[in-house]
């Protein structure tokens, strides 16, 4: 059975259109540039962005998201002109700060407080201007009982600081003789106290500031007062108090930042490129180097981005901060086609016209990264079936920069090649494009090192070709070592030991973004997460049980089942107990307790529940939390909360949502949980594993199917497939043991890794099938030799590419860069030190292409290979066609 169909009709169709771009190249160069012209257009006239972190970080269609519908419509006369902060159903706007004492340690002494103070009337004194008129905190803020809902602390102190002395502090709540309570566990940090509870001192206090965002021109208003918000504390001068800043956009506004750092270094990454591109075309022969060429790879895959962020912001598609990675990443795949280009290109004789050896190079190169480029595409496309928002977004730019990066290969810089081609066969020199004499024909020695290259028109070694150095490298040295007996058993130890220090480290991988990263190094909001983590970790966040049908609230099975749920919860080690959590009924229990009521029928249960304890001044902080029917007869929902405990890293965090979810789906009431991070920060440690391991395994399939239909050989594509799941399984090993988590950040650099991996495996499999060696040992070396050094080349390149990110002050542009280096190393080392290895141990060959070829067409090809690589001083590898006439 022939498996070659559609490499062979490939091969056909490319070899007629590289001699088609050989006949007239200048439209093929001229017009790519008329396409970047216009398509360039689109970044100036229809560039968007997106920075919404829920929008980008958040998975789709989740529990979390349904919830909070549900809520939004039941609870939509909950509004902020009258709720409490626990009742806000987004993250909203708001400001936070952190204070420290300078002077002593403990915050609640009166000189501290006074400073304290005068911080909190700065803020609240802070000043925006919209649409001409000024507007503060207090005209800005989410209000209770037409009184803005501020920190209850200083409420507690009646904003005086000499009544810290006289006034009796206890913690976590303070209760008044009046029955209200005050919760002071979110704002008094590192607290020591007595056996009683009384306050004794606190290290740090935390002051909030929300603000209301309902409609267009409130949200409007808050981000203005934000920004304000920021600059007022950056004037404000204090030597007795350190204060530590946050607002609900900072991480937007240091994405923004950082993503400009980094996006700055861009013309740095081509400097680098240019610079590695030129050194690995340059040779000692002035002739056949290619310095230009390479300079002119380099600006193909420039081209090749301006398109498609152009074309993207045509259509509509908007730009995520953390996309400006992209163009590192496009400038590596770029590059690594062009050497594969250049390397196929010396293997054609430099004395045939440029026709003949342009069709010859495209008959390979062009099929061998038109599989890569299937693949790449492939990997992208199926990661725009994530439900995380950003790794669809930047899967779309990165598929369409890898299409055009490979239509401008095949187009513009095959054109280039054209252009380089006529300056070699004039045997002009690769700077100076003068005539220069052959390296034999040298008059002198500084001529011989300066000028001379290229071959003497009299000379009869036809089959001369211009190797690379590395390409003998790869040919005399580097193949029969490595596929030497003694270095196999080697190998195989080693490919071992690597198996089981990833599978060790995958098993300890943490998963979920951590906030404390997403800042630069030395910004605010890193300092502020650091303090933040340090004192007020024990406390929070609230998240609110909803009962979402109508239940009958009189009936004891009810309030039992209610009750053993929330105990459920107040036991586990992620909750606090009884004492804090928030329930109106238990509060209403006692209430009627007071009133000497039991058993209650419903219509007392509801009147006394209307008429009198939701009218208690103390207890009208329940009215929000219990809806009604339109008759009052029934309550169709309520809600109760329960307070996290100790929730100081973002795993704790993540193993807290699904505790709660897990108790709430064994109950046999219909409850559900939400609070306003809940939609992206605590959805993602649930979706971030399904969301990989779909991803991956639908990749993975794929992969196989592509590398069968186009690498004529199944048992070369099974070892293709596993050496693919090897490398994944390695990245996320050695992940774990680089302290990356898996998160939407590493997450899409797994979905790179599915093309990367199978780019470098296919590039040597491909050469291995493609080879009529007699041993496989032969073919091994061969496959190495053909595309060895343009796969360390292109590995090399996209290393250099995304290394510049190594010294970014984000720690996600870090993080991208780290996994990168992992998805490129282990990839890179699969196709050169491994698969050369597993191919010639485990692929079963029968006799290579018959001598005499069947048809007219593979007698030319046969005599055409045989001019080229049996004139090759090597004694390993004799007649190794690039032709494969297989048969299985």
């Amino acid at each position: 059975m022939r498996f070659d169909c559609i490499e062979k009709a490939l091969k056909w169709l490319f070899y007629r259109y590289g001699g088609m771009v050989a006949k007239q190249p200048w439209p093929f160069f001229i017009v790519p540039i008329l396409i970047t012209a216009g398509l360039s257009v689109g970044l100036f006239t229809h560039f968007s962005k997106e920075s919404d972190p829920e929008t980008l970080y958040g998975p789709e269609r989740t529990y979390s998201r349904r919830n909070r519908a549900y809520i939004e419509d039941v609870y939509s006369n909950v509004v902020d002109e009258d709720m409490l902060t626990r009742h806000k159903t987004r993250i909203g706007i708001w400001g936070q700060v952190i204070i420290t004492p300078n002077i002593g340690s403990n915050v609640l002494t009166v000189q501290v407080l006074n400073e304290v103070l005068r911080l909190h009337d700065t803020i609240t004194n802070a000043t925006c201007k919209f649409q001409g008129e000024d507007y503060r905190f207090n005209d800005l803020c989410i209000k209770w009982k037409n009184k803005c809902h501020e920190n209850e602390l200083l409420v507690l102190l009646n904003y005086t600081a000499k009544n810290v002395l006289s006034t009796s502090l206890t913690y976590p709540v303070v209760s008044l003789p009046t029955g209200e309570t005050f919760f002071l566990g979110t704002q008094l940090g590192s607290v020591s106290f007595t056996t009683d509870g009384r306050i004794i001192s606190a290290s740090a206090m935390q002051l909030i500031y929300n603000l209301r965002y309902n409609t267009d021109d409130e949200l409007e208003k808050g981000l203005l007062w934000e920004k304000q918000f920021l600059r007022t504390l950056e004037d404000f001068e204090t030597d007795k108090i350190t204060v530590y800043r946050q607002i609900s956009h900072s991480f937007q506004l240091e994405l923004d930042e950082s993503s400009a750092v980094t996006f700055d270094l861009v013309a740095t990454v081509g400097v680098v490129i240019v610079t590695f591109s030129v050194l690995s075309a340059v040779s000692f022969d002035w002739v056949r180097t290619k310095p230009i060429l390479a300079c002119l790879g380099v600006l193909t895959a420039g081209l090749a981005l301006v398109c498609s962020f152009g074309l993207l912001s045509f259509i509509g598609v908007p730009y995520a901060n953390v996309a400006g990675s992209m163009p590192f990443l496009i400038f590596g795949i770029g590059v690594d086609d062009m050497f594969i280009m250049i390397s196929n290109w010396r293997l054609t004789s430099v004395y045939k016209s440029i026709k003949e050896r342009m069709k010859e190079t495209f008959q390979e190169a062009a099929l061998s990264i038109t599989i890569t480029t299937i693949t790449d595409i492939l990997a992208f496309s199926i990661g725009c079936i994530s439900q995380f928002y950003y790794i669809r977004l930047m899967c779309m730019y990165a598929a369409v920069s890898v299409i055009f990066a490979y239509i401008y290969m095949i187009t513009f810089f095959a054109a280039c090649m054209v252009f380089i081609g006529h300056r070699e066969e004039k045997n002009r020199h690769a700077i100076t494009l003068r005539k220069v004499l052959p390296k034999k024909n040298a008059p002198s020695k500084s001529y011989y090192i300066f000028c001379a290259g290229g071959s003497s028109v009299d000379s009869q070694d036809y089959g001369n070709v211009s190797d690379s150095g590395l390409m003998i490298f790869f040919k005399k040295y580097y193949g029969p070592f490595i596929t030497h007996w003694v270095s196999v058993v080697v190998v195989l130890i080693l490919y071992v030991g690597y198996l089981v220090v990833a599978i060790w480290g995958f098993t300890n991988l943490d998963e979920g973004l951590d906030l404390n990263t997403v800042g630069t190094d030395d910004s605010y909001l890193n300092a502020y997460y650091g303090v933040e983590e340090s004192y007020f970790k024990v406390y929070g966040p609230d998240m609110s049980i909803v009962a979402t049908e109508e239940l009958s609230y009189w009936d004891t099975d009810i309030q039992e089942e209610l009750e053993n749920t929330m105990a459920k919860l107040e036991d586990s080690k992620y909750f606090h107990n009884s004492s804090i959590s928030i329930s109106w009924l238990r509060e209403y229990l006692n209430f009627l307790n007071i009133l000497g009521i039991t058993n209650p029928s419903k219509e007392t249960f509801l009147q006394v529940l209307r008429e009198q304890f939701l009218s208690i001044p103390v207890f009208e902080q329940f009215v929000p939390d219990i809806i009604f029917d339109s008759t009052n007869s029934s309550i169709i929902s309520s809600r109760f909360y329960v307070i996290g405990k100790n929730l100081v890293t973002s795993v704790r965090l993540g193993n807290m949502f699904l505790e709660i979810r897990k108790v709430l789906d064994t109950s046999n009431l219909e409850l559900i949980t939400y609070h306003g991070y809940a939609p992206w920060f605590m959805e993602q440690f649930i979706a971030i594993r399904q969301n990989t391991v779909l991803t991956l395994s639908i990749g993975i399939s794929a992969m196989f199917v592509i590398s069968l239909l186009l690498i004529p050989h199944p048992v070369c594509c099974t070892i293709v497939t596993i050496s693919l799941v090897s490398t994944i399984i390695g990245i996320l090993g050695y992940m774990s043991i680089w302290n990356i988590s898996l998160d939407v950040i590493s997450m899409l650099s797994l979905i790179l890794a599915l093309g990367f991996s199978v780019d470098y495996s296919a590039h040597i499999t491909y050469a291995f099938v493609s080879s009529s060696a007699k041993t496989r040992r032969e073919r091994s070396i061969f496959s190495l030799f053909s595309l060895g050094a343009p796969t360390l080349q292109g590995a090399t390149s996209t290393i250099l590419a995304v290394s510049v990110l190594s010294g970014s002050f984000s720690y996600i542009y870090r993080t991208f860069f780290s996994t990168m280096v992992l998805v490129i190393s282990i990839g890179a080392t699969h196709g050169l030190v491994f698969l050369p290895v597993f191919l010639m141990l485990f692929v079963p060959i029968k006799n290579p292409c018959r001598e005499h070829a069947q048809t007219a067409d593979e007698q030319d090809d046969a005599k055409r290979y045989k001019s080229v690589y049996l004139s090759r001083d090597n004694d390993d590898i004799r007649e190794l066609s690039s032709f494969s006439c297989l048969y299985f």
